[in-house]
């Protein structure tokens, strides 16, 4: 059995990783232009351009720190930061890595003191924010498109339809944090779902109960998440302008939001470690398809996600291992201490 899973884990990392090579190679050819071509336009960004991109991607995990320190009381902001580097380190170079950046946060959040009740519920509550923001930005994109006429903009009767199943998504996520009664209907539904493939569950009791701890954290950090959330997604929008800016390409408003939005719905889909290649390879599709060029598009793009995924890398590797110096100096001393 253990050898299977092994075989399974290896079979898994070389299809992923073919697979994200296969789509990064196709990229230019998928919105009609060459790696020449975009090469070219990559080749315009300066070096004092790039530290100022970098300065706002930087603000931008800055601002998401707060989100983390309101999700787990007592975490301070340089620590929420330190999570999000490093779990996003390992989970950008690993097939389905989300669950073991989860757990390389588990274990250091438990060796700051936090205990496992206090981790679930920061899991709990940022996995919703994330995907809260997430829809929020899909169902900005959809509602401002057709309002402001971009000529990129999508159409008014397929916008209001791709918008209802955004609203209602959600609806049913305020709904159920309004009424327990709600959460546990909900809980109950998806019992009997998961019934019908022969699937033990107890979503009936740990719905309701996943909605306290979520409620008991947002009564006091409420303020915090909003605004630290709000800015994380508006510098996220002005780093992708100013990709396009240094590029010497701009686009409207209604397109770049449209654009973040389909980068960040992408990001969700656990196909390729980081959404690599499916969101480059989505996301250009939709921005062309609103009237971007080609070769301008994929260079932006691929310079966006420069900063919001392969730098992550080695900034986050760097910081774990720091992290892991500073851990082993201070079990020594305590050892040392102790003797």
């Amino acid at each position: 059995m253990r050898n299977a899973g092994w075989t399974r884990r290896m079979v898994t990392s070389v299809l992923t990783v073919v697979a994200t090579a296969a789509l990064l190679v196709l990229l230019p050819r998928a919105v009609g232009t060459t790696w020449m071509t975009v090469g070219s336009v990559l080749g315009r960004v300066s070096l004092p351009w790039l530290g100022a991109l970098a300065v706002v991607w930087i603000a931008g995990l800055w601002s998401h720190s707060f989100v983390l320190a309101a999700s787990l009381p007592g975490l301070t902001k340089r620590r929420g930061l330190t999570l999000s580097l490093t779990g996003s380190a390992v989970s950008n170079v690993l097939p389905l890595g989300g669950a073991a950046g989860t757990g390389l946060n588990f274990a250091m959040t438990r060796r700051w003191g936090f205990t496992p009740g206090a981790f679930g519920g920061f899991l709990a509550v940022t996995t919703l924010l994330n995907v809260v923001a997430k829809l929020g930005v899909v169902a900005v994109a959809l509602a401002l498109t057709p309002i402001l006429h971009s000529a990129g903009a999508l159409p008014i009767g397929r916008t209001g339809l791709l918008l209802i199943p955004v609203i209602a998504a959600l609806v049913a996520v305020v709904w159920a944090l309004a009424s327990g009664s709600a959460a546990a209907a909900g809980g109950r539904g998806l019992d009997r779902l998961l019934k019908v493939f022969r699937r033990r569950s107890t979503f009936a009791t740990s719905l309701p109960e996943l909605r306290h701890s979520i409620l008991r954290v947002f009564r006091t950090g409420w303020i915090s998440m909003t605004l630290g959330m709000t800015a994380y997604l508006v510098l996220q929008l002005a780093l992708l302008w100013l990709c396009f800016q240094v590029l010497g390409t701009s686009l409207g408003l209604p397109v770049l939001i449209t654009g973040l939005a389909v980068e960040r719905l992408l990001t969700l889909i656990p196909i390729t470690p980081g959404g690599v290649g499916v969101v480059e390879v989505g996301t250009a599709a939709a921005l062309v398809a609103l009237g971007g060029a080609p070769a301008a598009v994929a260079a932006g793009l691929l310079l966006f996600r420069g900063f919001t995924f392969l730098l992550e890398i080695p900034v986050g590797g760097v910081t774990l291992g720091i992290w892991l110096l500073r851990n082993r100096r201070r079990t020594g001393a305590a050892v040392e201490a102790t003797a």
